[in-house]
């Protein structure tokens, strides 16, 4: 039987030959790892060794590398690899570096460790370079340092503030947002407890949030008081996440959003929600609140009064919408002095004011309605000019009257209906009897709201007449309403409706298209030149579309811009640049401009001078009384001179009698409308008797 050979290596062990050579099987064929002997020699290394795994790298057989230098076989890369050898040689212990190699396939990351290796002398002769593939584990820590570094520009540039805390509530880091939203520094944070951040008197809900967070997860608080390092009171909204780690709970994430400005808009929206915007006084919404709150709890006698402004509109109408508005709020000023500590004040709209009074008899409510009356004895400033206003009062009971806000509000409208009817009388109370007495103007809306569809207006039209010569030029349209239930409505009672409910939008808008297709159908029937002025709500001027309604109907009927009038009133006026605005609009169109009731109004000679307008209308009031009233002869002359000298055409409203022609004619007003000339005529009468002209 052959005894086994063995061999002895420099460290005294005997190994077998046969494990030997089975250890060089292993690292030959089957090791991952390329491994590379080399020997150095006169300024470079010989390959002396390799590896399957190490010839798989390079890419080369066996025969092209063993015996030949790292220069002949790595070429570009020798010079880097033969200094790297020559580090380790000299250090005389391992050296391990990474690199990478780049192909089609991708980026290759590479761990060497280079190993000097001593002859027989002890010289560092060889180098034994094992190379491993780490790309794995390098694509792993690039993934891991991305991910850190993404969590940390999370935190770092998150717009809200981020604390870390231990479980303890200690300030373990900060973010920039946590450093602005307390104005405090970093370095004064950390390592201070979280409450000082906070209100004493929220701090223990801090702590709550903190524990909550680590034992059942995320939890918030919303509108926290918080405090700045310099003592500014804010309110956050927070956020407590706990820190999760192992599946154990390490810490807690606070996030904190200031809230401040978003608290204040709350309230804010709030306020507006139950608050009139023009005199800050209680509005409808808030009125309905109170008296639902009253029902559920309370049986005592209350009482509404609900008080409107005698001939506020037509104080309005005068002065304009602004001063209209500045003597609401001058009248919520001083109604608001009568008001007890317990009760409550509304404006519902417009010049309707509402007074709510808790447990009160019927004897302090007449009294109360007294005080109201006598609040008004005094005169109101409006434009350095003082006016006198009365009120009138309607006054209904809780819950005798009603226990809904809708119910008592309509009774009192009607009691206050009876007082203005009835006149000298400046309050009363509602009874039973008002409610078959109160009038139809509620029905009356609801009729309106349905007239277009219903096809129950219609227009009349009035001829304006040259003075000179008698000849027709132009008429004005005048909107009527033969309803199915009231009959011929005058439209002294339905405009006002539609002004207060908002239809007047939808009714202009109708009488501008009706008005351009009477156009449209004169112009078939060979009646041209004729021009249509059509009368225009302030309201309505007022919207922001204005001309694009009149340049849309324009362009549906095809009507020559010229053809179409346009008449405002003075108090349509009042705001100066939206007035200039909208009237510079229209006369890019190419619309006639006029101004309706002239000399009723303020400021007239200062829009004369800065308004685009075409013609004035004298107002009827005027041409009455040009025989007997010397001051109204003297105002008209005045205001055809004025009108004249500023290359105005003037049209002179309700001319009724041949003296009143005689006087304007002398004058030289072009044109005169009125009785004397023709009453308002339907569609078909009017194109018959411009037909019969032509």
């Amino acid at each position: 039987m052959d005894t086994p050979r063995h061999r002895i290596d420099e460290s005294g062990h005997d190994f077998p030959e046969e494990i030997l050579d089975m250890l060089n099987i292993i690292i030959t064929q089957h090791i991952t790892d390329a491994v590379f002997i080399m020997e150095e020699e006169r300024n470079d290394y010989i390959y002396r060794y390799t590896n399957q795994a190490a010839l798989n790298l390079i890419g080369k057989k066996a025969e092209d590398v063993i015996g030949q230098s790292i220069k002949a076989v790595m070429k570009n890369s020798a010079a880097t690899l033969i200094d790297m050898y020559r580090n380790a040689g000299a250090e005389k212990q391992d050296i391990r570096y990474r690199d990478s190699i780049q192909s089609d396939k991708g980026t290759r990351y590479y761990e060497t460790n280079l190993t000097p290796i001593a002859d027989s002398s002890n010289q560092n002769k060889y180098i034994v370079a094992i190379v491993r593939d780490v790309t794995e584990q390098e694509d792993e820590q690039l993934k891991l340092k991305y991910l850190q570094e993404h969590y940390h520009s999370i935190i770092q540039h998150n717009l809200d503030a981020v604390i870390t805390l231990s479980d303890q509530g200690v300030i373990k880091a900060v973010n920039k947002a946590a450093t602005n939203t307390f104005s405090i520094p970093e370095d004064k944070m950390l390592h201070q407890h979280v409450h000082t951040l906070f209100s004493p008197s929220t701090s223990s809900n801090v702590m709550n949030g903190i524990d909550k967070a680590l034992k059942n997860g995320p939890h918030e608080f919303h509108f926290v008081p918080a405090v700045t390092l310099e003592g500014d009171a804010i309110v956050v909204h927070t956020k407590f996440v706990p820190i999760i780690t192992n599946g154990r709970s390490q810490g807690v994430y606070l996030i904190v959003r200031d809230a401040t400005s978003e608290k204040e808009t709350k309230e804010k929206i709030n306020f507006l929600y139950l608050h009139d915007r023009l005199t800050g006084l209680y509005n409808r919404q808030a009125l309905n609140n109170h008296i639902g709150e009253l029902s559920a709890v309370s049986k005592e006698s209350h009482a509404l009064m609900c008080l409107d402004l005698d001939n506020f509109k037509k104080l309005n109408k005068t002065l304009g919408f602004n001063a209209g508005d500045e003597l609401l709020k001058k009248v919520a000023a001083r109604l608001k002095t009568l008001l007890p500590e317990k009760d409550y004040l509304y404006r519902l709209n417009a010049d309707e004011f509402v007074f709510f009074l808790h447990n009160i008899t019927q004897a302090q409510m007449k009294e109360f309605a007294e005080d109201i009356v006598n609040v008004f004895q005094q005169p109101y400033e409006i434009n350095q000019q003082e006016y006198f206003i009365s009120a009138s009062i309607g006054i209904s009971v809780y819950p005798y009257d009603g226990v809904q806000s809708d119910i008592l509000i309509n009774h009192a409208a009607q009691a206050l209906h009876t007082v203005k009817k009835a006149g000298g009388v400046r309050y009363g109370f509602y009874h039973n009897k008002m409610t078959q007495a109160f009038p139809d103007k509620m029905i009356m809306e609801t009729h309106l709201r349905r007239a277009i569809e219903l096809n129950e207006l219609s227009l009349h039209y009035q001829p304006q007449v040259d003075l000179q010569n008698g000849e027709i030029s132009s008429v004005e349209a005048l909107l009527r309403w033969n309803n199915r239930k009231f009959g011929a409505v005058p439209p002294s009672e339905f405009i006002p409706i539609a002004e207060d409910n908002g239809l007047i939008h939808s009714i202009g808008a109708w009488v501008i298209d009706q008005a351009c297709l009477q156009l449209q159908a004169w112009s078939r029937q060979g009646i041209s030149n004729i021009r249509i002025a059509v009368n225009i709500s302030p309201q309505q001027f007022a919207q922001a579309d204005f001309d694009d309604i009149i340049l849309n109907a324009l362009k549906k009927y095809n009507v020559e811009p010229g053809l179409l009038e346009i008449e405002i009133t003075e108090s349509a006026m009042s705001n100066m640049n939206a007035t200039l605005s909208m009237l510079k609009k229209l006369k890019k169109i190419g619309v006639k401009i006029s101004v309706d009731d002239f000399g009723t109004g303020y400021s007239s000679l200062n829009y004369l001078r800065l308004f685009p307008i075409d013609i004035l209308k004298i107002d009827q009031s005027f041409v009455r009384e040009i025989q007997s009233e010397c001051k109204d002869a003297a105002i008209t002359k005045t205001i055809i001179h004025l009108a004249h000298s500023l290359g105005l055409e003037v049209v002179a409203e309700g001319v009724e009698e041949m003296a009143q022609v005689s006087f304007l004619r002398k004058e030289h007003c072009q044109k005169g409308q009125g009785y004397f000339f023709s009453k308002p005529l339907p569609s078909r009468e009017m194109e018959l008797k411009l037909l019969s002209i032509s």
